[in-house]
């Protein structure tokens, strides 16, 4: 088969929301004290606790568009009012949530980092702010007293509080999830999906009376965990929901033995299939989530979908020390072509999580790093375009095995392409995925509906194997390479490297 892809930038397929390449942070492990907070005292849980500057630079870097915060399943054992005032009043507790896994997970909770640090955070790096009120075990009122505080004017209680703190004018966070995971019985404040939904109404309606015009995030579950959750919480409070959240973690920590397993008898390659293919299955998913809506709500409801939890975990190591290779970047890159093309429903989606815990980033003592996964954030947030455009590509495909809560997948495509237009109609960019292992792919570039003459730039993201990663030490091992060859070099054929993600940036 002659390999190639067309891109018709006159067929405009829809807006893709830049809130899928958001972030979240929660007290868990090491990523907020001890990942994206240094202590200067070390081995004193009170601290004082400082943001690492070069970090929260790094971050700054790839432009997030969201931050969710506290959590998580932290949030709902989160009481607010203990992260504001004076850091040397604020008090030390127990980790209501991760202590109940030990020392690895965080046992101890100095407040150090609250709201206002978050939203200070926020606004450093250009961020917008994602907050869950903590459910499981607060309630409505308080969740109301949050919002005040958050976004209540100067002459409130709440808004005197936050001058007091420093801060006169309102922080004016907008999207708030109301419970996290709570179909789950590992979660705090677990209940059934109507009793969930009523209390959703209960916690939405106090908020309102607050601030009006919020968006409001609902406990929605990936069918693999609950598959009845969704459609009977929306039965109840479906008229209330603005966004549907959904958790997918491949091929699931829960799942360790037979990723081991799949690992001896297929070994790294069938592993490599499996990761770099699985994307599709993320999309299977969150189609089941949109049948959902539509199935209770109707096509025309305008609940979206935040896939407000997402990552690679088979181990429990990751959650400390995560090495994330060139292989779990393609993943990344994966997610991404899928959410372009569920850009109608899909409105959000929050990487779990920035630092150390699954980290796009790491640190430790002094040093950090940007991992493998680091990268696809730089390229997409930078390259990619608010407007998805046709692509059309004819390619060899492969078949990759079960992996884990990964099931085996058939007629998956070599190359994975998607294309973006900027707001002005003036930069056009093709990203293409070469998954295969080992051989790079010549293809056919054929563009249409897009001026004759326009310069190029390439920009490539990959590394010398599909195992290599980052490190303290080589901290860019897995990185991006960019050129500008002459637009005859790149059309009408164009040789896609090995393992690797490349964007053709178009420009009239």
């Amino acid at each position: 088969m002659e390999t190639s892809i067309v891109v018709d930038a006159s067929r405009d397929l829809g807006e893709i929301d830049s809130g899928i390449y958001g972030h979240f942070i929660e007290n868990m492990a090491r990523c907020i004290y001890g990942g994206l907070l240094k202590n200067e005292k070390p081995g004193h849980a009170r601290g004082p606790w400082s943001l690492r500057e070069g970090l929260v630079k790094a971050v700054g870097e790839i432009n997030p568009p969201v931050i969710r915060w506290p959590g998580g399943l932290y949030a709902d054992g989160y009481y607010w009012r203990e992260g504001i005032g004076p850091v040397q009043d604020r008090p030390l507790r127990r980790n209501r949530y991760w202590s109940r896994y030990g020392p690895l997970t965080r046992v101890l909770d100095s407040n150090a980092f609250g709201s206002d640090e978050y939203m200070s955070l926020v606004e450093e790096v250009g961020s917008e702010p994602y907050v869950n009120v903590n459910f499981g075990t607060g309630s409505a009122m308080e969740a109301a007293r949050w919002v005040e505080y958050m976004n209540g004017p100067r002459d409130t209680v709440e808004g005197r509080r936050r001058a007091e703190n420093g801060r006169e004018k309102p922080w004016g966070v907008r999207t708030w999830g109301i419970g996290n995971e709570t179909y789950g019985l590992w979660a705090l404040g677990h209940s059934r999906p109507h009793e969930y939904g009523q209390r959703y109404l209960e916690f939405r309606g106090a908020m309102e009376e607050v601030d009006e015009g919020l968006t409001y995030v609902a406990v929605g579950a990936d069918h693999y965990l609950s598959k009845g959750w969704n459609r009977e919480m929306l039965s109840v409070a479906g008229d209330r929901v603005d966004l549907l959240s959904v958790h997918i973690y491949l091929p699931g920590m829960e799942r360790i033995a037979g990723v081991c397993y799949s690992r001896i008898r297929r070994g790294s390659s069938g592993v490599y299939r499996a990761i770099v293919a699985s994307p599709l299955e993320i999309e299977r998913r969150l189609l089941e989530a949109e049948e959902d809506i539509n199935g209770v709500m109707g096509p025309d409801s305008g609940i979206g979908v935040a896939l407000d939890e997402w990552n690679l975990w088979w181990n429990p190591v990751q959650l400390l020390v995560p090495r994330w290779t060139l292989r779990d970047a393609l993943f990344v890159c994966g997610v991404f072509h899928a959410l372009h093309r569920l850009s109608r429903f899909v409105k959000m989606a929050n990487i779990a999580q920035l630092v150390n815990v699954l980290g796009v980033l790491s640190a430790s003592g002094d040093r950090f790093y940007r991992s493998s996964v680091y990268y696809p954030f730089l390229m997409y947030c930078r390259l990619a375009g608010p407007e998805r455009v046709t692509t059309e590509c004819r390619c060899d495909e492969f078949s990759a095995p079960r992996l884990g809560g990964i099931p085996s997948i058939a007629d998956v495509p070599v190359l994975d392409c998607s294309a973006t237009l900027s707001g002005d109609g003036k930069t056009l960019t093709l990203f293409v995925i070469n998954r295969h292992m080992s051989e790079g792919v010549e293809a056919g570039v054929s563009l249409k509906g897009f001026g004759a003459g326009s310069t190029v730039e390439v920009h490539c993201l990959n590394g010398p194997a599909p195992d290599s990663y980052n490190w303290y030490d080589k901290d860019e091992e897995v990185s991006i390479t960019s050129s500008m060859p002459e637009t005859g070099e790149v059309l009408p054929k164009y040789t896609f490297p090995a393992h690797s993600v490349t964007a053709l940036v178009f420009t009239t």
